[in-house]
């Protein structure tokens, strides 16, 4: 099969044009077909969006540290695959009508997914944002502006980060054992058991394989490993925790 350059197609399609409407319906059909292609040439993808907000993250700070640029290439490979992950980052670099407004890639990614995984983009840009060691004020302000495009409460978005923060406690009550099963449930040391039940019902919801269906195999699988370890985080507290 011969296979035939996109640009053209907007000449090719002079043809059908003149058959069917003469001059008119040749200049037509070639303007039609060029502003469809240079649309699809021209479209930001959800992943193209996600590392563009990925990469101003991890400038917000005026820091660019090697931890949290090794864990977007991880990232990427494991959730796209090596190959798609590769074009990703050369489109980064080499195309200049990806935009630098977070409130419009905010927008790409809202349009291009499912409400309810939603979640995991902030879950993402958190674990990204604490990979140095530290979530910076500028970067936590940078993905609660992400979150507010989203449609999510301040409430919601800090249970994500509480994720990520490991809460301190120089109480005899709180092991280390538990403070840490506490925060893959978006808790700290003093939430109820009631509390506690309420936070593995929403996430195991949340990460249950079943939800991404249709989503790529290395995003499904991610989501088994995070929904095992809150299985684990919470039959460790009701064994545990009082």
């Amino acid at each position: 099969m011969i296979s035939i350059d996109y640009k053209y197609y907007q000449w090719i399609a002079l043809v059908p044009g003149w058959v069917l409407g003469d001059f008119i319906g040749a200049v037509a059909a070639f303007f039609l077909v060029r502003e469809i292609m240079s649309n699809k040439q021209g479209e930001i993808s959800l992943e193209l969006a996600l590392l563009k907000l990925a990469s101003l993250l991890i400038k917000s700070d005026g820091n660019v540290h090697k931890e949290e640029v090794k864990l977007v290439q991880q990232y990427f490979k494991k959730t796209f695959g090596s190959s798609k992950a590769n074009r990703l980052f050369k489109d980064l670099k080499t195309r200049s009508d990806i935009p630098s407004d977070v409130r419009l890639l905010s927008n790409i990614i809202k349009n291009k997914i499912n409400p309810s995984k939603l979640y995991a983009i902030i879950q993402f840009l958190y674990g990204l944002s604490a990979a140095d060691g530290q979530i910076s004020n500028q970067e936590e302000e940078f993905i609660y502006n992400i979150g507010f495009s989203f449609g999510m409460s301040p409430e919601r978005i800090k249970t994500i980060k509480n994720q990520f923060v490991k809460s301190k406690s120089n109480s005899k009550k709180y092991t280390k054992q538990v403070i840490d099963a506490l925060a893959v449930l978006g808790l700290i040391g003093g939430a109820s058991n009631d509390d506690v039940k309420k936070a593995y019902r929403n996430l195991a919801k949340e990460y249950h394989p079943d939800k991404l269906s249709g989503m790529s195999e290395g995003i499904i699988n991610l989501a088994k490993e995070k929904f095992q370890l809150i299985q684990q985080s919470y039959e460790y507290l009701t064994k545990n925790y009082v």
